[in-house]
């Protein structure tokens, strides 16, 4: 037993006087060999100060480091050159690196290195991929100032006063996910710079972390290349990004490979500029989800600014300030399947002075806007035609209306709606206050053939689910002008103190919902003359059936000369009492009563040719119309047969034409 003992130490006592000899042997050889090793053997000339070596550890530190690139034009080397005060690596891979010229170490330290860095040229596609050159678990840089070039000499990374450290870094080379992963960080830098791709470059004066905060002073994303030179060297992207910002801070920001999450999210003065090319870029189709899920908590940006801008630089969207607030955005496997990728659990936004170049034709503006999840607060909303009305004619190639809208505010409450396979949008209210509407077409230009339809079918064809369960104008005014090539000049009807009501305002996409929509409105005629219209139709009835009807009431009769002197070739002059109307009708035909009193009445007939007063036969036509309207009958039947190629609008108004004519002219002339 004790000769077994004794053997047994023996043994052991050899291995462990073997490693021993090893350790030793092995330190003295790299600390007497290795500079030739390195000289022979590596693109660089290294020198140092001590150098301390522990093979069973696999530790090595190094104080006083100076290193060069021995040939430094060649770009197919990553070239490095400065100083470095110390170097401490554990639990390296000694025999990986020398054999397979790979690091495999868990952590590295640098002590205020002061390094120059070229990168090396990329290889070529035929190339066969290599393995990551290096797999460093933990980095600890203290008072480092580093600058990064690319092989043509342009600034890849730079930063000065640098103290990094990072916990279990794991790279990654798949381009579908994020390049690293890592557990935790802290970093503070100054005057930090890189470029992230081909196109653009961050730069901050100031990047520091407190308590899990990231905190990045004076942010800056610009792009490499001015806008013509982008747009023909990346022509599968649309839009070119820049964004400045004063302050950008995160909390708890977590890595993964294919996760980014964190809690909040903070951008303080950012300027975001979008300039957009002209020309459609086809994307290629692609079903596979990206491979990053995004997941923030809350992200909020103050005091912010947006343009976007055509590719000739002009704006075409501008915001001159804003506030925002995002909660639980998060973008994954099962949103991006949607046709809206993302999705989160609130929103608001606050901003004013809001511009928007809407295309040929118009520009939209608005003073101050408030959005959220359940509500849209719109002030001083403006359509404005970019065009006089000449120029808008000329320009045209058929027959169209211009339009000139404003409004004090728009209210939209109780806001529903999802955007999943589809969009689903349901309001409780949408109120429009103050609205101040003029419509112009001119009858110069050649017909427009195309169909217009009839309101139920507009909505019809809406293609996802639209329900809006009370929609109000109030206080508005609405003015219609129509420009035809005679001399007649426009005929033109206006309505204030215009009120209207639309309960249930549908697309008929919503199952099991109610269709039918009833349209109430209270307004003054040509200013003065109270009025009231009760309008239904269906949106699914395919037939589009529909009633109007409604009443004017002391009507002076000078006040519609501008509307039937240009389409019936008369004037009156008197008072129209009481005007009431019965109609309904389809896609097709309309029909129904239609009734006036009146009081003083006159008329009188307007040549055709001359546009001069027909004395002679305005007096006949007089003869028969009697002061009062007494001998009238109770009411007329009117019928009109609907043009496809006019608006409703004009259905309406020829069906209040035929019953004036039959009951102004009630001869023929």
């Amino acid at each position: 037993m004790k000769k077994t003992l004794k053997v047994t130490g023996i043994v052991l006592g050899s291995i462990l006087l073997l490693i021993l000899i090893v350790n030793v042997g092995f330190t003295l050889w790299l600390k007497y060999q290795l500079p030739d090793y390195i000289k022979n053997k590596t693109p660089y000339a290294i020198t140092y100060k001590t150098l301390n070596v522990e093979i069973l550890s696999g530790s090595i530190s190094a104080d006083d480091i100076l290193i060069k690139s021995k040939n430094p034009n060649d770009k197919k080397v990553l070239a490095i050159d400065g100083f470095v005060d110390g170097l401490n690596v554990s639990r390296l891979g000694i025999i990986d690196l020398i054999k397979n010229k790979k690091i495999n170490t868990n952590s590295i330290r640098l002590t205020n290195p002061r390094l120059k860095i070229r990168l090396a040229q990329k290889k070529t596609k035929d190339s066969v991929k290599e393995p990551m050159p290096f797999l460093i678990r933990n980095i600890d840089i203290t008072k480092g100032n580093i600058d990064v070039i690319n092989p043509d000499d342009s600034r890849a990374f730079s930063a000065k006063n640098l103290n990094l450290e990072i916990k279990n870094l794991s790279l990654n080379d798949n381009p579908n996910e994020l390049p690293f992963a890592l557990d935790s960080y802290k970093i503070t830098a100054k005057d930090l710079f890189a470029k992230i791709s081909d196109v653009y470059t961050i730069n901050s004066s100031d990047v520091k972390t407190n308590n899990g905060q990231l905190e990045i002073n004076d942010f800056e994303l610009k792009s490499i290349l001015d806008f013509k030179d982008w747009e023909k060297s990346f022509t599968k992207q649309k839009s070119l990004f820049s964004i400045k910002s004063k302050k950008i801070s995160f909390n708890d920001l977590v890595f993964d490979k294919t996760k980014l999450n964190l809690n909040n999210a903070q951008f303080i003065n950012p300027e975001f500029v979008i300039q957009n090319r002209d020309a459609k870029i086809i994307k290629p189709k692609n079903t596979e989800k990206n491979g990053i899920d995004l997941n923030f908590a809350n992200i909020d940006i103050k005091n912010g600014t947006l343009s976007m801008l055509k590719s000739n630089g002009e704006k075409s969207l501008s915001l001159a300030k804003f506030d925002a607030n995002v909660k639980e955005f998060l973008m994954d496997d099962e949103t991006s399947k949607n046709k809206l990728p993302f999705k989160f659990k609130d929103y608001k936004i606050v901003g004013n002075t809001f511009f928007y170049d809407s295309g040929k034709y118009y520009n939209l503006s608005l003073s101050s806007f408030n959005l959220s999840s359940q509500s849209i607060d719109l002030m001083n909303f403006k359509m404005i035609p970019k065009m006089s009305r000449a120029e808008f004619v000329r320009t045209i190639p058929m027959e169209d209306d211009q339009f000139n809208i404003s409004a004090n505010r728009i209210q939209l409450s109780g806001v529903d709606w999802t955007f999943e396979k589809e969009l689903d949008l349901h309001l409780k209210s949408a109120k429009l206050h103050n609205v101040d509407a003029n419509i112009f077409r001119s009858k110069i230009p050649k017909d427009n053939p195309k169909e217009k339809l009839l309101y139920s079918k507009v909505l019809r064809n809406i293609k996802f689910p639209l329900v809006v369960d009370n929609l109000n104008l109030i206080n508005s005014k609405l003015v219609y002008e129509e420009d035809k090539p005679d001399n007649n000049g426009p005929g033109k009807v206006f309505f204030t103190n215009f009120n209207l009501n639309v309960k249930n305002l549908n697309s008929n996409k919503k199952k099991g919902a109610n269709t039918k929509v009833p349209i109430v409105i209270n307004c003054n005629f040509m200013g003065v003359s109270p009025m009231k219209v009760n309008w239904n139709f269906d949106t699914s009835d395919l037939r589009d059936n529909f009633t109007i009807g409604g009443y004017i009431n002391d009507l002076p009769a000078n006040d519609i000369n501008p509307f039937i002197k240009p389409y019936m070739n008369i004037t009156a002059t008197g008072t129209i009492t009481s005007l009431n109307y019965n109609f309904k009708g389809n896609n097709d035909i309309m029909n129904g009563k239609f009734k006036i009193t009146h009081k003083d009445l006159k008329v009188a007939l307007i040549d055709k040719e001359t546009k001069e007063k027909k004395k002679f036969l305005s007096g006949v036509a007089n003869l028969f119309v009697k002061k009062d309207s007494q001998k009238f009958p109770e009411s007329v039947d009117i019928y009109v047969e609907r043009n496809k190629e006019r608006s409703f609008f004009n259905f309406y108004w020829k069906g209040i034409e035929d019953g004036l004519k039959k009951t102004l002219l009630i001869i023929k002339i």
